[in-house]
């Protein structure tokens, strides 16, 4: 590649997304994955020798080349846009520096996002967690090490990572709450229900944890290592679950017992409103009881609206 293209997407990828914008390491190897394709695009499909390959070669009209062939390739227009934010971000980073090419700089600029229908996401009603919950046979270690995990992810509305990365030392039980790490190393203090610090109790007598609380084989941001646990109870109801949709239901039954989606958003570790709100946009009155026959260990504070729990919505309120 050009040298100045080459030098500055190399400080792009390297510098200016880990340093300055402290991003998660998912967007840097989303973003990678991005000039990745492109560089492969531009070699292999518009035949480029590779050492031509620059700010002056690379026109408006081979990004949208380039789209339009991620979308032949069976890419859906989700992810044809999230490449082209990629883009969109590296060129707007080289604006204050690339003057002399100012003009296709602004021309890849002005390149807009695809419309399209995005589909209803899908969610957990409160019978389906009992449902969920009441099918992990926790007469073993492992079932029990599984009933902690899934109601610590959906009581505190947690990523996957900041599970698989939560260490002992984030528990605080005695003020019942929880530590997590969230995008770009930010730390957030969220509480927990009173049943899920008696789970953590007799979690860490049975395991002894000494770092991390969940010993896993491979703590990243990528382990399926929930996702594998998950599908163990898949069968017990009709959906496919996945983790994101215990974060996704925790935030919808916040909505439906009243408390402000600002909250929720503050909760969740939302950078916009705007995402927060995507869920109210699907949320539902829920027709049935809370969790109340899960486990011995899980009983009526699942039941319970937030206002009952006052110290709890408090702590939230408070965040």
């Amino acid at each position: 590649m050009n040298k100045d293209f080459s030098y500055y997407l190399s400080k792009f990828l390297n510098e200016y997304l880990v340093i300055e914008r402290n991003v998660s390491k998912n967007t840097i190897r989303s973003y990678t994955k991005t000039f990745q394709l492109l560089i492969d695009y531009l070699v292999n499909i518009k035949n480029m020798k590779l050492h031509n390959i620059n700010f002056n070669t690379i026109t408006r009209d081979i990004i949208l080349d380039f789209l339009n062939h991620l979308e032949e390739k069976g890419n859906t227009i989700r992810t044809r846009n999230q490449r082209l934010a990629a883009i969109k971000s590296f060129y707007q980073y080289c604006l204050y520096y690339e003057t002399n090419n100012i003009y296709n700089i602004n021309q890849i600029l002005t390149i807009k996002f695809k419309k399209y229908t995005k589909k209803l996401m899908d969610y957990l009603t409160e019978e389906e967690l009992e449902t969920l919950f009441k099918s992990i046979d926790t007469s073993t270690k492992k079932g029990r090490r599984n009933l902690t995990l899934l109601v610590l992810l959906y009581d505190t509305g947690a990523r996957t990572s900041e599970i698989i990365n939560l260490r002992v030392e984030d528990i605080r039980l005695e003020e019942k709450m929880v530590v997590l790490t969230g995008k770009g190393n930010k730390q957030r203090v969220v509480p927990i229900m009173e049943n899920t610090k008696e789970l953590l109790i007799d979690y860490l007598n049975l395991f002894s944890p000494n770092d991390f609380l969940f010993n896993t084989s491979c703590h990243s941001e990528n382990s399926t290592f929930i996702r594998d646990i998950m599908q163990q109870y898949t069968k017990f109801i009709s959906k496919n679950i996945t983790p994101h949709m215990f974060r996704r239901s925790r935030a919808i039954h916040l909505l439906d017992k009243g408390v402000n989606i600002m909250y929720i958003k503050e909760f969740l570790d939302h950078e916009s409103v705007t995402t927060t709100e995507e869920y109210a946009k699907v949320r539902e009155k829920s027709k049935f009881d809370a969790i109340k026959k899960a486990n011995p260990e899980i009983k009526a504070e699942y039941k319970k609206d937030w206002n009952d729990e006052q110290d709890l919505l408090n702590q939230l309120l408070n965040l």
